[in-house]
């Protein structure tokens, strides 16, 4: 049976977070099934959500873990390199800096994934992303239009984002899980298997994030902060509003390892007092 997270203990990522990471605690063996988070405003962080984000950037920097929030949400969305350097040029930065710093061996980033498709003809790419904010864009403006999903991993980018104004775009699917590469790796793969975009009311845009596995120590809360960047831009470059954002871990554990064990872990969760 699913466990929602949701309005009743905040609805910013971090209290909402924070109810499920304490679910975990004190689950069988700290690990759960189906843990949907809904966040109903996912750009407001406050002080008391910024004083525990860097209670986690210290304990973050165990033996063998060396992240931080903001690097393990940049493999989401390069939220600095849009900033600095707004769409479209924000893609060839972030490409060209890719290039530079990948790591042999590795599968990469989400955010590549999210950015680069392999077309149809063999030979070029799509962007993804890109194609799914002109969508919105162009059926934001339709004066009718119906809700629209595709299933995991049904979806063709090329031909699902295409900016076509008809009755059926309220939105678009990414897949993050790729069978070609992914399929047969035990270790070393994807845990963002989806990310599905959807068009609220022609005004506002949702976003819901699918899990395979979720470390809620290590990455959940970075993971969380991530997507709801890629929310905003997806929303300010479509000019829409951000909705909500809807995380589903399908399989959840807080690996409190991570953070120094089991003691430390409770202790830290145990300081922070959401409104």
């Amino acid at each position: 049976m699913a466990k929602i997270f949701d309005g009743t203990t905040g609805n910013r990522i971090v209290p909402i977070w924070h109810a499920a990471a304490t679910h975990l605690l004190h689950a069988h063996e700290r690990t759960d099934m189906n843990l949907v988070l809904e966040i109903i405003d996912p750009m407001t962080v406050t002080e008391e959500d910024k004083k525990l984000m860097r209670q986690i950037d210290v304990a973050l920097k165990s033996p063998g873990c060396d992240l931080t929030l903001d690097t393990v949400a940049s493999t989401i969305f390069p939220y600095r390199m849009y900033e600095r350097h707004g769409r479209p040029a924000m893609y060839k930065k972030y490409f060209s800096a890719l290039d530079r710093g990948k790591k042999s061996g590795t599968w990469g980033t989400y955010a590549e994934r999210i950015m680069s498709h392999p077309a149809k003809d063999g030979i070029n790419t799509i962007n993804p992303l890109n194609m799914l904010v002109e969508k919105l864009r162009t059926n934001g403006k339709a004066r009718q239009s119906f809700k629209s999903a595709y299933e995991l991993n049904l979806s063709d980018p090329e031909a699902d984002l295409a900016p076509i104004l008809d009755l059926f775009g309220d939105g678009g699917d990414i897949p993050t899980y790729k069978a070609v590469l992914d399929a047969k790796a035990t270790r070393n793969r994807p845990c963002l298997s989806h990310v599905s975009f959807k068009l609220v009311d022609t005004d506002k845009v949702n976003l819901t994030a699918i899990y395979r596995s979720h470390h809620y120590c290590a990455r959940a809360l970075g993971n969380l902060v991530g997507l709801a960047r890629l929310l905003n831009f997806v929303a300010k470059e479509a000019e829409l509003e951000v909705g909500q954002l809807t995380c589903i871990s399908t399989f959840a554990t807080l690996d409190t390892s991570t953070w120094g064990g089991v003691t430390k872990t409770r202790k830290l969760l145990g300081s922070y007092k959401p409104d």
